[in-house]
């Protein structure tokens, strides 16, 4: 009768080992795999919202949706700020004065008429844009740390980009005064002022200034931030951007000087 011969403890102890290096080797691959795909299905939110922008400029004659605005918004709006309870945080309230008491019949309360932050996300999301995308999870990047979709952050206009058409380093007015924000100076040598540029079709800078961004953008988040890092931000590389023609890119941590707007801080930093 043959004896059956048994591992030896030795023999299991380096199967085991064996098994933990490859572990260590493969699970940051997998892991960085996940991570492009979150990245990719971003860029997918971003283009469908940038098209759904296009598709809104075709009917209003090459205007772009101003969200809660009574005029054309050309600056930032911060996701973040959020005008309902328990937060409270109004903003720009003679901005959408005409806009309090509205409600888009989401389930959600009426409208405060406070312009900034979420409730003209709100308004993006379910009046403007809706009718061309019948979405709101594009609203939500995969890689959000912070937020998810649900009909709850939805009717507050929680949702994880940033409109970013224009910021403190490209006002034309301000580079020839004291204005403590200086005007970028871009590789070609050339400033760019966005403050006389439309916020639609005809602008300048058409296929480079943003539309549309994410976590990360503002030069005190994330890896690049000044002066210093933070977590404020959704993917490891860099940060997505849609633009006003409506194509996506990828932008990589230190290029926010480059941006248009650029988005980099702080100002004693600034390209000149």
């Amino acid at each position: 009768m043959m004896q059956r011969k048994a591992f030896t403890l030795i023999e299991l102890l380096v199967v085991i080992a064996i098994i933990a290096i490859l572990a260590a080797i493969l699970f940051p691959v997998f892991a960085q795999a996940r991570e492009k795909a979150r990245q990719t299905a971003c860029i997918s939110n971003l283009k469908q919202i940038g098209l759904s922008v296009r598709m809104y400029a075709q009917d209003y004659d090459e205007i772009y949706p101003m969200g809660t605005y009574n005029g054309q918004r050309n600056w930032e709006v911060n996701p973040d700020v959020n005008p309902y309870p328990p937060n409270n945080q109004c903003l720009d309230a003679l901005g959408a004065a005409g806009q309090r008491g509205f409600n888009p019949g989401d389930g959600g309360l009426n409208y405060t008429g406070c312009a900034y932050g979420g409730e003209f996300y709100r308004h993006l999301m379910t009046v403007q844009l809706f009718p061309y995308t019948k979405n709101k999870q594009i609203w939500y990047c995969p890689s959000d740390k912070n937020l998810r979709f649900s009909d709850a952050n939805a009717r507050i206009g929680k949702q994880s980009y940033q409109y970013f058409p224009n910021w403190v380093f490209n006002i034309g007015d301000w580079c020839a005064s004291a204005s403590p924000f200086p005007c970028v100076r871009y590789p070609d040598g050339q400033r760019r002022d966005l403050n006389s540029q439309p916020v639609s079709e005809l602008s300048e800078w058409y296929s480079e200034r943003t539309l549309f961004s994410e976590r990360g953008m503002f030069g005190w988040d994330a890896p690049d931030g000044y002066p210093s890092k933070n977590n404020n931000f959704n993917h490891s590389t860099g940060f997505n951007i849609c633009y006003f023609d409506g194509h996506v890119k990828h932008n990589v941590w230190g290029s926010k000087w480059r941006t248009t707007p650029a988005s980099g801080w702080d100002a004693s930093r600034a390209p000149r």
